[in-house]
């Protein structure tokens, strides 16, 4: 790779743009693959359990990873570091796409994983030390797009390469994608300068990695193996002392692997924290919507997408002019127009039924994409800006990890509390039916016409009592959703008093990027 001296800094655009190709497809890949499992369970005669671990082993070495990347970016240079994690995740997406069984496949995604899951904190990093701090607002609202479109997007392309060509091209489609981007990162980003190491943080590692693996592995089976189970709680158990004694052996390192010294910084503390809550909040609707609108009101994948489509294009069209007005007052006005539009929109979504026009639906997500479009990257960027730029890498991948584990707990809670409410909803609707219900006269009325034409009605009561199991379970679903969104709305309530925390900081006009230092 030539040296910086040798390449000038290109635009904020081009430079955004070169980040965006690899985030995209890391974020992407997260999404895309949920509705071919079942097609893969047949190809490779697997159950769910077995196919899962395609989805599970990603997740895991993606985030198992990160803790290592501000060493490796500070060793070998960031630039360098970001075309081989690309590089890696285009390798295994091939091999995945040539996969012949499911253990082939999970040891391919583990490739995939490993490149996934530096892309984004090094991207990032690389973003902070290139782009003027006066600029940063832009820039942030550009690459937000590939993480607020890609998991709306994901579902609609994945239905669509399933139902119309052959599922190893959910795969392929990122090899020239990603030789592209390993192209131009190449050849128009300056290295980074490289930092001699006086030595490598095993503990640090060790802890910071195996915390993170326990934590998204316990948070990934607990549905599967029960939360109470001894092999969850001592999961939960082992990844939390890992994670006190990472904090004591890192506060005392002098050149820890995970700094936690950077949460001394509130502006950054209340970021994360404040963040992450609105990635629970925006992964809850890519996570339930797809439930409701497929299993309940039996929508094909691409009708689910098309009608997920408007909060991406909403959130998308919200994010650069955010970016440009977070440039010039800050994220607090940003969050407090965008925070009312989050809370109003999630809580409207707990009115779901089985008869919810789809219009409506696609208009409340159209709301919530527009919130979450002013609100998520201002919030993410002004934490990260209060930084020293020495430490952009730490701030980076400390901020990513985070992000991971939180959208592994709002999966979790997710699936948690719908199951819980579905069960209470049905339980309760079963309560208040029997032979003389109002609805089961209709039913059976309905029933016994149907048979009449075949000449037998025998069959017309065993007909309705499925049919009236069958409305049961789908409103209990519906309402047991809803309930999901009405408790989410007010998680966001409760955090929005911290975006009061963050003011505009005032910076020199034309202030360089760290590599021109």
């Amino acid at each position: 790779m030539a040296s910086s001296e040798e390449k000038k800094i290109p635009g904020v655009f081009t430079t955004t743009m070169i980040i965006v190709i690899g985030t995209f497809m890391a974020i992407l890949d997260t999404s895309i693959l949920n509705v071919a499992l079942p097609k893969l369970m047949v190809l490779f005669s697997v159950d769910t359990k077995q196919i899962e671990w395609v989805l599970t082993a990603y997740m895991l070495v993606s985030g198992a990873i990160i803790p290592i990347t501000t060493y490796l970016g500070e060793r070998f240079g960031y630039t360098r570091l970001y075309v081989i994690s690309v590089a890696s995740f285009t390798v295994g997406s091939l091999l995945c796409g040539l996969a012949w069984d499911n253990p082939s496949l999970i040891v391919f995604r583990v490739i995939q994983g490993i490149g996934g899951g530096l892309i984004m904190p090094v991207g990032q990093a690389l973003m902070f030390r290139f782009i003027p701090r006066e600029k940063m607002g832009v820039a942030m609202g550009l690459f937000g797009l590939s993480i607020a479109a890609a998991p709306s997007i994901g579902p609609t392309l994945g239905g669509l390469i399933v139902e119309e060509y052959s599922w190893r091209w959910l795969f392929m489609i990122n090899v020239p994608v990603g030789i592209i981007g390993v192209l131009l990162a190449h050849f128009l980003l300056p290295d980074t300068p490289r930092k001699k190491m006086n030595g490598f943080d095993y503990w640090g590692f060790i802890l910071s990695s195996g915390s993170a693996f326990l934590f998204l592995l316990a948070l990934a089976e607990g549905q599967d193996w029960g939360w109470t189970s001894y092999e969850i709680i001592m999961l939960l158990f082992t990844a939390t002392m890992m994670l006190l004694i990472l904090i004591v052996i890192e506060l005392n390192h002098p050149e820890p692997l995970m700094d936690i010294r950077l949460f001394r910084n509130k502006e950054f503390s209340f970021s994360i924290l404040f963040g992450s809550g609105l990635y629970i909040a925006m992964i809850t609707g890519v996570v339930l919507i797809p439930i409701y609108l497929q299993s309940i009101r039996g929508y094909s994948a691409i009708q689910t997408g098309l009608i997920m489509m408007p909060q991406a294009l909403a959130m998308g069209a919200m994010m650069p002019i955010a970016g440009r007005l977070y440039d010039k007052i800050g994220a607090r006005p940003l969050a407090m127009v965008g925070i009312p539009l989050i809370i109003y929109s999630t809580y409207m979504m707990h009115t779901l039924s089985v008869d919810t026009p789809a219009d409506q639906i696609s208009w409340y997500m159209v709301i919530r994409g527009m919130g979450m479009g002013l609100t998520f990257m201002p919030i993410n960027a002004a934490g990260v800006s209060t930084i020293s730029p020495l430490k952009m890498g730490a701030a980076s991948s400390m901020s990513t990890l985070i992000r991971s584990v939180a959208g592994a707990i709002g999966i979790a809670l997710t699936t948690v509390v719908m199951n819980n409410r579905q069960f209470l909803h049905q339980h309760r609707l079963s309560e208040d039916l029997d032979l003389f219900s109002p609805g089961w006269s209709t039913m059976q009325q309905m029933s016994t016409g149907l048979f009449a034409t075949a000449g037998d009605t025998s069959a017309a009561s065993q007909a309705t009592l499925t049919l009236m199991s069958s409305q049961v379970m789908a409103q209990a679903a519906s309402w047991g959703i809803g309930d999901v969104f009405f408790a989410f709305s007010f998680l966001i309530v409760a955090l929005a008093p911290m975006a009061l925390v963050f003011k505009k900081r005032e910076r020199p006009q034309g202030e360089a990027p760290m590599m021109a230092e």
